[in-house]
């Protein structure tokens, strides 16, 4: 008698079908600038490919095992596929009930993807290492991804009311630590119109 053999539950990958899916942040905006009333905004996969390239450049010189940053770069921002981009913090100021129920919904979301790929227990992984802060290389690719906002809003400032994206400078500013990243953000700022040049006066009210 020959014996039947088990079904495996196990998805089989897909990659056009899961490659596609990942295609969808191409078109997903981020969410702050249209709050701000720009249009024709970057969407999350144009942010995403920015900070992977940084952390690539950067990973070395920031300390990091340069694999592990790269990978989480590439993922960081993944969940939105499903969620979108939520908007949590506003310059200084976080809604923190908000935020809770962003990482919830997106660490749900991300082990749904996760099961699509024969890789998505590192993804997973990685991803949590990313929201929760855990070790040095997520810390690090936090500050990164702050800078490249900040980079992006200084593409976006206009001439004529440059300091009108200014939450996103004093959101950077609260986050960017590390010696290196630091000197990038000033360099940064910089670059902006006077008298907004100046780093020391990012949040200062009167302005």
């Amino acid at each position: 008698m020959l014996k039947q053999k088990k079904q495996s539950n196990k998805k089989v990958f897909d990659p056009i079908t899961f490659f596609s899916l990942v295609g969808k942040l191409k078109k997903t905006p981020r969410t702050g600038w249209l709050m701000h009333g720009l249009i024709n905004v970057e969407s999350i996969a144009e942010h995403s490919f920015r900070v992977t390239t940084m952390a690539y450049l950067l990973a070395n010189d920031l300390g990091c095992n340069s694999s592990k940053l790269v990978k989480m770069a590439l993922i960081h921002d993944l969940a939105e596929i499903m969620t979108g981009d939520i908007v949590s913090e506003h310059g200084h100021d976080i809604d923190l009930q908000r935020r809770e129920k962003k990482v919830i919904i997106e660490g749900n979301e991300i082990k749904k993807i996760g099961l699509l790929i024969p890789h998505g227990f590192e993804m997973n992984t990685l991803w949590k290492e990313y929201e929760y802060k855990k070790t040095k290389e997520a810390k690090v690719l936090k500050e990164l991804d702050k800078l490249e906002m900040a980079m992006q809003a200084l593409e976006y400032e206009n001439p004529r009311n440059p300091n009108h994206l200014r939450e996103f400078w004093e959101n950077a500013k609260k986050y960017i630590n590390h010696p290196l990243i630091l000197n990038l953000f000033k360099e940064l700022c910089k670059r902006r119109t006077p008298p907004y040049n100046d780093y020391e006066l990012i949040g200062k009210r009167f302005l």
